[in-house]
Protein backbone atom coordinates (compact mmCIF):
# COMPACT_ATOMS: atom_id res chain seq x y z
CA UNK A 1 0.00 0.00 0.00
CA UNK A 2 1.09 3.35 -0.11
CA UNK A 3 1.68 5.68 2.99
CA UNK A 4 -0.84 8.77 3.66
CA UNK A 5 2.11 10.16 5.63
CA UNK A 6 3.13 13.32 3.82
CA UNK A 7 5.94 15.12 4.97
CA UNK A 8 5.89 18.03 1.88
CA UNK A 9 3.24 19.42 3.98
CA UNK A 10 4.52 20.82 6.81
CA UNK A 11 6.91 23.39 6.27
CA UNK A 12 10.66 23.01 7.66
CA UNK A 13 11.71 26.31 6.67
CA UNK A 14 9.06 27.95 9.49
CA UNK A 15 9.46 29.86 11.52
CA UNK A 16 11.95 32.21 10.30
CA UNK A 17 14.82 33.00 13.24
CA UNK A 18 15.09 36.81 13.32
CA UNK A 19 11.79 37.90 12.86
CA UNK A 20 8.63 37.65 13.79
CA UNK A 21 6.47 35.03 11.98
CA UNK A 22 2.81 34.53 11.59
CA UNK A 23 0.98 32.10 14.12
CA UNK A 24 -1.23 30.81 11.37
CA UNK A 25 2.10 29.08 9.99
CA UNK A 26 2.66 27.44 13.50
CA UNK A 27 -0.68 26.20 13.66
CA UNK A 28 -0.66 24.71 10.13
CA UNK A 29 2.33 23.08 11.10
CA UNK A 30 1.16 21.56 14.01
CA UNK A 31 -2.17 20.52 12.45
CA UNK A 32 0.12 19.16 9.48
CA UNK A 33 1.97 17.53 12.14
CA UNK A 34 -0.54 16.22 13.66
CA UNK A 35 -2.41 14.56 10.85
CA UNK A 36 0.69 12.78 9.39
CA UNK A 37 1.13 10.56 13.35
CA UNK A 38 -2.58 10.17 12.95
CA UNK A 39 -1.55 8.26 9.94
CA UNK A 40 1.71 6.97 11.37
CA UNK A 41 -0.71 5.06 13.72
CA UNK A 42 -3.32 4.08 11.62
CA UNK A 43 -0.83 2.45 9.27
CA UNK A 44 1.46 0.74 11.89
CA UNK A 45 -1.52 -0.66 13.80
CA UNK A 46 -2.83 -2.04 10.02
CA UNK A 47 0.40 -3.67 9.90
CA UNK A 48 0.80 -5.29 13.36
CA UNK A 49 -2.88 -6.88 12.56
CA UNK A 50 -1.66 -8.29 9.23
CA UNK A 51 1.87 -8.92 8.90
CA UNK A 52 3.75 -11.77 9.51
CA UNK A 53 6.03 -11.73 12.67
CA UNK A 54 9.48 -13.91 13.82
CA UNK A 55 8.35 -12.99 17.07
CA UNK A 56 5.11 -11.75 19.26
CA UNK A 57 5.15 -7.72 19.98
CA UNK A 58 5.93 -6.00 23.34
CA UNK A 59 2.82 -6.67 24.96
CA UNK A 60 0.84 -8.96 22.62
CA UNK A 61 0.82 -12.88 21.78
CA UNK A 62 2.37 -13.96 18.58
CA UNK A 63 -0.54 -15.00 15.84
CA UNK A 64 0.59 -15.47 12.34
CA UNK A 65 -2.99 -16.69 10.98
CA UNK A 66 -3.10 -15.46 7.65
CA UNK A 67 -6.88 -16.35 7.11
CA UNK A 68 -6.45 -18.10 4.45
CA UNK A 69 -4.50 -15.64 2.43
CA UNK A 70 -2.57 -16.43 -0.58
CA UNK A 71 0.68 -16.65 -0.73
CA UNK A 72 2.92 -15.94 -4.06
CA UNK A 73 6.33 -16.69 -4.70
CA UNK A 74 8.04 -17.74 -1.30
CA UNK A 75 10.75 -19.78 -1.22
CA UNK A 76 10.77 -21.86 1.51
CA UNK A 77 13.70 -23.45 3.75
CA UNK A 78 13.88 -25.58 6.84
CA UNK A 79 10.47 -25.49 7.83
CA UNK A 80 8.03 -28.22 9.94
CA UNK A 81 4.63 -28.78 10.36
CA UNK A 82 2.65 -29.33 13.16
CA UNK A 83 2.38 -32.68 14.52
CA UNK A 84 -0.66 -33.74 16.67
CA UNK A 85 -1.55 -36.92 18.27
CA UNK A 86 -4.86 -37.63 19.00
CA UNK A 87 -6.17 -38.37 22.32
CA UNK A 88 -8.78 -41.27 20.33
CA UNK A 89 -7.79 -44.69 20.21
CA UNK A 90 -10.69 -46.41 18.50
CA UNK A 91 -14.17 -46.32 17.25
CA UNK A 92 -14.97 -43.35 15.29
CA UNK A 93 -12.79 -40.66 14.67
CA UNK A 94 -12.52 -37.36 13.26
CA UNK A 95 -9.39 -36.17 11.36
CA UNK A 96 -10.03 -32.08 12.00
CA UNK A 97 -8.34 -30.67 9.03
CA UNK A 98 -7.33 -27.50 10.71
CA UNK A 99 -5.47 -28.73 13.84
CA UNK A 100 -2.21 -29.91 12.04
CA UNK A 101 -1.21 -31.34 8.72
CA UNK A 102 0.27 -34.49 10.77
CA UNK A 103 -2.41 -36.21 12.99
CA UNK A 104 -1.26 -39.77 14.88
CA UNK A 105 -3.46 -42.31 16.42
CA UNK A 106 -2.64 -45.38 18.20
CA UNK A 107 -5.00 -48.39 18.07
CA UNK A 108 -6.71 -49.96 21.25
CA UNK A 109 -9.41 -51.08 18.87
CA UNK A 110 -10.49 -51.00 15.32
CA UNK A 111 -11.02 -47.50 14.08
CA UNK A 112 -13.48 -45.65 11.67
CA UNK A 113 -11.73 -42.39 10.22
CA UNK A 114 -14.23 -39.36 9.34
CA UNK A 115 -12.84 -35.88 8.09
CA UNK A 116 -13.89 -31.94 9.01
CA UNK A 117 -13.01 -28.80 8.19
CA UNK A 118 -11.41 -29.57 4.80
CA UNK A 119 -10.68 -26.15 2.50
CA UNK A 120 -13.52 -24.54 0.85
CA UNK A 121 -14.42 -26.30 -3.22
CA UNK A 122 -11.77 -24.99 -5.46
CA UNK A 123 -8.90 -25.31 -3.32
CA UNK A 124 -7.28 -28.33 -2.24
CA UNK A 125 -6.64 -29.93 1.03
CA UNK A 126 -3.71 -32.84 2.26
CA UNK A 127 -3.40 -34.04 5.60
CA UNK A 128 -1.31 -37.36 6.41
CA UNK A 129 -2.14 -39.76 9.35
CA UNK A 130 0.06 -42.21 11.13
CA UNK A 131 -1.57 -45.23 12.60
CA UNK A 132 0.27 -46.71 15.01
CA UNK A 133 -1.90 -50.76 14.77
CA UNK A 134 -0.36 -52.58 17.75
CA UNK A 135 -2.88 -55.57 17.15
CA UNK A 136 -3.40 -57.52 13.62
CA UNK A 137 -7.32 -57.85 13.88
CA UNK A 138 -7.93 -53.63 14.61
CA UNK A 139 -9.37 -52.84 11.02
CA UNK A 140 -9.35 -49.02 9.52
CA UNK A 141 -12.89 -48.15 7.77
CA UNK A 142 -12.81 -45.22 5.27
CA UNK A 143 -15.61 -43.18 5.12
CA UNK A 144 -17.39 -43.85 1.91
CA UNK A 145 -15.85 -39.94 0.08
CA UNK A 146 -12.27 -42.32 0.00
CA UNK A 147 -12.94 -43.69 -3.39
CA UNK A 148 -9.79 -42.26 -5.76
CA UNK A 149 -6.48 -44.05 -4.70
CA UNK A 150 -7.94 -47.26 -3.40
CA UNK A 151 -6.38 -49.97 -5.68
CA UNK A 152 -3.57 -51.42 -4.91
CA UNK A 153 -3.81 -50.46 -1.11
CA UNK A 154 -2.70 -53.70 0.75
CA UNK A 155 -5.36 -55.47 2.72
CA UNK A 156 -8.24 -53.01 1.04
CA UNK A 157 -11.46 -54.48 0.63
CA UNK A 158 -15.12 -52.83 0.47
CA UNK A 159 -13.69 -49.71 2.32
CA UNK A 160 -11.82 -51.52 4.73
CA UNK A 161 -8.41 -51.91 5.80
CA UNK A 162 -6.92 -54.92 7.24
CA UNK A 163 -3.05 -55.05 8.24
CA UNK A 164 -1.07 -58.72 8.30
CA UNK A 165 1.43 -56.93 10.95
CA UNK A 166 1.37 -54.45 13.55
CA UNK A 167 3.55 -51.47 13.38
CA UNK A 168 3.22 -47.86 11.73
CA UNK A 169 1.27 -47.11 8.94
CA UNK A 170 0.99 -43.69 7.38
CA UNK A 171 -1.59 -42.59 4.89
CA UNK A 172 -2.85 -39.10 3.40
CA UNK A 173 -5.90 -38.02 2.26
CA UNK A 174 -6.61 -35.26 -0.23
CA UNK A 175 -9.80 -33.20 -1.60
CA UNK A 176 -10.50 -30.62 -3.98
CA UNK A 177 -14.01 -30.45 -3.24
CA UNK A 178 -14.04 -30.13 0.58
CA UNK A 179 -14.12 -33.64 1.29
CA UNK A 180 -17.14 -34.85 -1.29
CA UNK A 181 -14.34 -36.81 -2.88
CA UNK A 182 -11.53 -38.43 -1.33
CA UNK A 183 -8.02 -39.19 -2.67
CA UNK A 184 -6.27 -42.06 -0.37
CA UNK A 185 -2.18 -42.84 -0.52
CA UNK A 186 -0.27 -45.30 1.02
CA UNK A 187 2.94 -43.31 2.21
CA UNK A 188 5.14 -46.24 3.43
CA UNK A 189 4.10 -49.50 1.92
CA UNK A 190 3.99 -50.36 -2.18
CA UNK A 191 0.78 -50.84 -3.94
CA UNK A 192 -0.07 -54.27 -4.59
CA UNK A 193 -2.58 -53.87 -8.17
CA UNK A 194 -1.38 -53.12 -11.48
CA UNK A 195 -2.78 -53.40 -14.97
CA UNK A 196 -0.81 -55.42 -17.40
CA UNK A 197 2.46 -53.92 -17.99
CA UNK A 198 5.65 -55.38 -19.90
CA UNK A 199 8.78 -55.20 -18.29
CA UNK A 200 12.22 -57.20 -18.58
CA UNK A 201 12.40 -58.07 -15.11
CA UNK A 202 10.34 -57.05 -12.06
CA UNK A 203 11.35 -57.13 -8.12
CA UNK A 204 9.26 -56.17 -5.68
CA UNK A 205 9.78 -56.39 -1.74
CA UNK A 206 6.32 -56.70 -0.77
CA UNK A 207 3.18 -58.51 -2.79
CA UNK A 208 2.55 -58.09 -7.05
CA UNK A 209 -1.14 -58.19 -8.01
CA UNK A 210 -2.55 -57.19 -10.94
CA UNK A 211 -3.66 -58.52 -14.97
CA UNK A 212 -0.92 -59.88 -16.94
CA UNK A 213 2.60 -59.97 -16.15
CA UNK A 214 4.76 -60.41 -19.36
CA UNK A 215 9.02 -60.44 -18.55
CA UNK A 216 11.97 -61.64 -20.47
CA UNK A 217 13.84 -61.40 -17.43
CA UNK A 218 12.30 -62.73 -13.81
CA UNK A 219 9.86 -61.92 -12.02
CA UNK A 220 10.43 -62.02 -8.24
CA UNK A 221 8.72 -61.02 -4.75
CA UNK A 222 9.04 -61.29 -1.02
CA UNK A 223 5.65 -61.11 -0.73
CA UNK A 224 2.44 -63.10 -2.82
CA UNK A 225 2.94 -62.95 -6.66
CA UNK A 226 -0.99 -62.93 -8.18
CA UNK A 227 -1.95 -62.03 -11.59
CA UNK A 228 -3.91 -62.90 -14.54
CA UNK A 229 -1.38 -64.52 -17.45
CA UNK A 230 2.32 -64.32 -16.17
CA UNK A 231 4.42 -65.15 -18.83
CA UNK A 232 7.98 -65.14 -18.80
CA UNK A 233 11.23 -66.84 -20.09
CA UNK A 234 13.15 -66.24 -16.72
CA UNK A 235 12.14 -67.84 -13.44
CA UNK A 236 9.00 -66.44 -11.53
CA UNK A 237 10.21 -66.26 -7.98
CA UNK A 238 8.23 -65.53 -4.72
CA UNK A 239 8.70 -66.45 -1.03
CA UNK A 240 4.71 -66.56 -0.60
CA UNK A 241 2.21 -68.26 -3.27
CA UNK A 242 1.96 -67.36 -6.76
CA UNK A 243 -2.03 -67.34 -8.24
CA UNK A 244 -2.97 -66.55 -11.59
CA UNK A 245 -4.75 -67.97 -14.67
CA UNK A 246 -1.83 -68.86 -17.08
CA UNK A 247 1.79 -69.15 -15.88
CA UNK A 248 4.26 -69.58 -18.47
CA UNK A 249 7.50 -69.45 -16.41
CA UNK A 250 10.04 -71.67 -15.71
CA UNK A 251 9.06 -72.48 -11.96
CA UNK A 252 11.77 -73.04 -9.41
CA UNK A 253 10.05 -73.71 -5.91
CA UNK A 254 11.83 -72.73 -2.89
CA UNK A 255 12.95 -75.12 -0.25
CA UNK A 256 10.07 -76.08 2.26
CA UNK A 257 9.28 -75.70 6.06
CA UNK A 258 8.39 -77.43 8.85
CA UNK A 259 4.98 -75.39 8.07
CA UNK A 260 5.31 -74.65 4.72
CA UNK A 261 5.11 -77.03 1.07
CA UNK A 262 7.20 -75.86 -1.58
CA UNK A 263 4.37 -76.35 -3.97
CA UNK A 264 0.38 -77.12 -2.98
CA UNK A 265 -2.50 -77.65 -5.40
CA UNK A 266 -5.85 -76.39 -4.98
CA UNK A 267 -8.41 -79.37 -5.36
CA UNK A 268 -10.94 -78.37 -7.90
CA UNK A 269 -12.81 -80.25 -10.89
CA UNK A 270 -10.61 -81.88 -13.66
CA UNK A 271 -10.70 -80.94 -17.11
CA UNK A 272 -13.42 -82.04 -18.92
CA UNK A 273 -10.88 -83.37 -21.93
CA UNK A 274 -7.66 -83.87 -20.58
CA UNK A 275 -4.83 -82.18 -22.17
CA UNK A 276 -0.46 -83.56 -22.55
CA UNK A 277 0.97 -82.37 -19.73
CA UNK A 278 -1.59 -81.48 -17.41
CA UNK A 279 -1.48 -82.32 -13.60
CA UNK A 280 -5.00 -82.03 -11.60
CA UNK A 281 -5.87 -82.42 -8.47
CA UNK A 282 -9.87 -82.93 -7.11
CA UNK A 283 -9.31 -83.39 -3.25
CA UNK A 284 -8.78 -86.98 -3.86
CA UNK A 285 -5.49 -88.26 -5.80
CA UNK A 286 -3.02 -86.29 -8.20
CA UNK A 287 -3.81 -87.31 -12.05
CA UNK A 288 -1.35 -86.49 -15.08
CA UNK A 289 -1.92 -86.61 -18.19
CA UNK A 290 1.20 -87.72 -20.30
CA UNK A 291 -0.88 -87.60 -23.89
CA UNK A 292 -3.76 -86.06 -24.92
CA UNK A 293 -6.64 -87.83 -23.45
CA UNK A 294 -4.60 -90.18 -21.68
CA UNK A 295 -5.06 -88.99 -17.88
CA UNK A 296 -3.54 -91.30 -15.33
CA UNK A 297 -3.43 -91.19 -11.60
CA UNK A 298 -0.41 -90.16 -10.03
CA UNK A 299 0.54 -92.76 -7.37
CA UNK A 300 0.65 -90.89 -3.73
CA UNK A 301 0.90 -94.65 -1.33
CA UNK A 302 0.55 -95.09 2.11
CA UNK A 303 2.29 -97.89 2.88
CA UNK A 304 3.75 -99.90 6.25
CA UNK A 305 6.53 -102.53 5.99
CA UNK A 306 8.48 -104.20 9.48
CA UNK A 307 11.75 -103.08 9.35
CA UNK A 308 12.04 -106.17 11.89
CA UNK A 309 10.38 -109.53 13.19
CA UNK A 310 7.19 -108.77 15.26
CA UNK A 311 6.34 -111.07 17.63
CA UNK A 312 2.98 -111.44 17.96
CA UNK A 313 0.28 -112.95 20.72
CA UNK A 314 -0.78 -116.35 21.21
CA UNK A 315 -4.41 -116.09 21.58
CA UNK A 316 -8.09 -116.39 19.53
CA UNK A 317 -8.27 -112.90 19.34
CA UNK A 318 -7.95 -110.19 16.73
CA UNK A 319 -4.39 -108.51 16.34
CA UNK A 320 -2.95 -106.43 14.81
CA UNK A 321 -0.05 -107.31 11.91
CA UNK A 322 2.45 -104.45 11.71
CA UNK A 323 3.54 -102.42 14.82
CA UNK A 324 5.92 -99.74 13.49
CA UNK A 325 4.40 -97.42 14.24
CA UNK A 326 3.24 -98.69 17.44
CA UNK A 327 -0.35 -99.16 16.50
CA UNK A 328 -0.56 -100.41 13.31
CA UNK A 329 -3.58 -98.48 12.44
CA UNK A 330 -3.80 -95.76 9.47
CA UNK A 331 -6.35 -92.84 9.54
CA UNK A 332 -8.25 -92.42 5.84
CA UNK A 333 -10.39 -90.05 4.72
CA UNK A 334 -14.23 -90.22 3.43
CA UNK A 335 -15.30 -91.10 0.74
CA UNK A 336 -12.05 -92.23 -1.46
CA UNK A 337 -11.48 -95.38 -3.29
CA UNK A 338 -7.74 -97.30 -3.17
CA UNK A 339 -5.84 -100.46 -4.16
CA UNK A 340 -5.17 -102.79 -1.43
CA UNK A 341 -2.50 -104.63 -1.62
CA UNK A 342 -0.23 -106.94 1.07
CA UNK A 343 2.29 -109.78 2.11
CA UNK A 344 1.93 -111.14 5.60
CA UNK A 345 5.06 -113.39 6.12
CA UNK A 346 3.75 -115.50 9.55
CA UNK A 347 5.53 -118.13 11.44
CA UNK A 348 5.69 -120.07 14.82
CA UNK A 349 7.71 -122.88 16.77
CA UNK A 350 5.53 -123.82 19.04
CA UNK A 351 2.16 -125.41 19.71
CA UNK A 352 0.70 -128.04 17.96
CA UNK A 353 -3.60 -126.97 18.99
CA UNK A 354 -5.72 -127.21 15.78
CA UNK A 355 -6.30 -123.83 14.28
CA UNK A 356 -7.16 -121.87 11.14
CA UNK A 357 -6.12 -118.18 10.31
CA UNK A 358 -7.94 -115.56 9.34
CA UNK A 359 -7.75 -112.22 7.72
CA UNK A 360 -9.87 -108.92 8.65
CA UNK A 361 -9.30 -105.27 8.79
CA UNK A 362 -10.76 -103.05 11.92
CA UNK A 363 -12.38 -99.81 10.87
CA UNK A 364 -12.75 -97.35 13.06
CA UNK A 365 -15.27 -95.65 10.11
CA UNK A 366 -17.12 -97.22 7.83
CA UNK A 367 -16.82 -98.63 4.17
CA UNK A 368 -18.85 -98.03 1.19
CA UNK A 369 -17.29 -101.44 0.33
CA UNK A 370 -14.27 -103.76 0.00
CA UNK A 371 -13.09 -107.00 -1.82
CA UNK A 372 -10.07 -108.71 -2.04
CA UNK A 373 -7.96 -112.17 -2.81
CA UNK A 374 -6.38 -113.87 -0.14
CA UNK A 375 -3.57 -116.03 -1.88
CA UNK A 376 -2.30 -118.47 0.65
CA UNK A 377 0.43 -120.89 1.64
CA UNK A 378 0.29 -122.96 5.19
CA UNK A 379 3.61 -125.47 5.16
CA UNK A 380 5.85 -127.05 8.08
CA UNK A 381 8.79 -125.22 8.10
CA UNK A 382 9.85 -122.96 5.23
CA UNK A 383 9.07 -125.28 2.11
CA UNK A 384 7.24 -125.28 -1.10
CA UNK A 385 3.03 -125.62 -0.76
CA UNK A 386 0.00 -125.40 -2.47
CA UNK A 387 -1.63 -121.89 -2.64
CA UNK A 388 -5.10 -121.57 -1.76
CA UNK A 389 -7.28 -118.86 -2.60
CA UNK A 390 -9.93 -117.16 -1.67
CA UNK A 391 -11.75 -113.93 -1.68
CA UNK A 392 -13.73 -111.73 0.89
CA UNK A 393 -16.35 -108.85 0.72
CA UNK A 394 -16.48 -107.21 4.19
CA UNK A 395 -13.80 -106.28 6.56
CA UNK A 396 -14.66 -108.93 8.95
CA UNK A 397 -13.11 -112.32 9.59
CA UNK A 398 -12.44 -113.95 6.54
CA UNK A 399 -10.82 -117.97 7.11
CA UNK A 400 -7.64 -117.85 4.48
CA UNK A 401 -6.11 -121.20 5.78
CA UNK A 402 -7.01 -124.90 6.15
CA UNK A 403 -6.55 -126.58 10.24
CA UNK A 404 -3.09 -127.02 10.84
CA UNK A 405 -1.32 -128.45 14.32
CA UNK A 406 1.80 -128.43 13.30
CA UNK A 407 4.11 -126.56 15.47
CA UNK A 408 6.49 -125.16 12.64
CA UNK A 409 3.78 -123.74 11.15
CA UNK A 410 5.03 -121.24 7.84
CA UNK A 411 2.12 -119.06 6.68
CA UNK A 412 2.51 -116.44 3.57
CA UNK A 413 -0.84 -114.52 2.93
CA UNK A 414 -0.65 -112.75 -0.66
CA UNK A 415 -3.97 -109.96 -0.83
CA UNK A 416 -4.71 -107.99 -3.39
CA UNK A 417 -8.41 -105.94 -3.35
CA UNK A 418 -10.56 -102.30 -3.46
CA UNK A 419 -11.59 -100.80 -0.45
CA UNK A 420 -14.00 -97.36 -0.82
CA UNK A 421 -14.36 -95.65 2.17
CA UNK A 422 -17.94 -93.83 3.35
CA UNK A 423 -16.77 -92.00 6.50
CA UNK A 424 -13.14 -91.24 7.16
CA UNK A 425 -11.93 -93.40 10.36
CA UNK A 426 -9.42 -95.98 11.01
CA UNK A 427 -8.29 -98.85 9.31
CA UNK A 428 -5.87 -101.89 11.42
CA UNK A 429 -5.10 -104.78 9.07
CA UNK A 430 -5.42 -107.84 11.67
CA UNK A 431 -4.64 -111.53 11.94
CA UNK A 432 -7.00 -113.99 13.77
CA UNK A 433 -6.13 -117.78 14.81
CA UNK A 434 -9.67 -119.32 15.36
CA UNK A 435 -8.21 -120.83 18.95
CA UNK A 436 -4.51 -120.05 20.80
CA UNK A 437 -1.85 -122.31 18.84
CA UNK A 438 -0.04 -122.93 21.68
CA UNK A 439 2.68 -120.60 20.73
CA UNK A 440 2.89 -117.02 19.57
CA UNK A 441 3.34 -116.07 15.79
CA UNK A 442 5.99 -113.80 14.36
CA UNK A 443 5.10 -111.58 11.65
CA UNK A 444 8.24 -111.40 9.56
CA UNK A 445 10.65 -107.86 8.65
CA UNK A 446 9.75 -106.87 5.09
CA UNK A 447 5.89 -108.08 5.34
CA UNK A 448 3.48 -105.04 3.95
CA UNK A 449 0.59 -103.78 3.27
CA UNK A 450 0.15 -100.89 0.76
CA UNK A 451 -3.03 -98.59 0.20
CA UNK A 452 -2.72 -96.35 -3.17
CA UNK A 453 -5.55 -93.61 -3.87
CA UNK A 454 -7.32 -93.99 -7.25
CA UNK A 455 -9.99 -91.15 -6.77
CA UNK A 456 -13.73 -91.07 -4.63
CA UNK A 457 -15.69 -94.30 -3.89
CA UNK A 458 -17.72 -93.83 -6.29
CA UNK A 459 -14.06 -93.74 -9.33
CA UNK A 460 -14.77 -96.77 -12.04
CA UNK A 461 -12.22 -95.55 -14.36
CA UNK A 462 -9.75 -92.94 -14.95
CA UNK A 463 -7.96 -93.17 -18.91
CA UNK A 464 -8.99 -92.81 -21.86
CA UNK A 465 -11.69 -95.81 -21.94
CA UNK A 466 -15.01 -96.28 -23.69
Amino acid sequence: MSSNINPNIIDGSYPVAGQDNNSQGFRDNFTNTKTNFQYAENEINDLQSKVLLKAALTGTTLDNNMNDALLVGAQLQDISEVKTALTATSGSITINYAIAPYQTISTTGSVSLAFSNFPPTGQYGYVKVQINITNIAHTLTLPAAVTLGTSGIQGYSAGVITFSSTGYYEFAFGTYDSGTTITIFDLNRALTNFTSFSVASFTASGNIAGGNVTTAGQVSATGNITGGNLLTTGLISSAGNITGGNITSLIRPTAGTVTNAPVVYTSGTNLTSAIAGAVEYDGKVFYGTAQSSQRGVMPTEHFIVLTGNYTGSDASTAQQVFNSPAGGVITLPASTSYFLEAVYLITRAAGTTSHTLSTLFALGGTLTSIAYTADTTSTTGNALGAVSRIYATAATATVVTAASTTATENITVIIKGVVRTNTAGTFTPQIQYSAAPGGAPTILANSYLRLIPIGTNTVASVGNWS
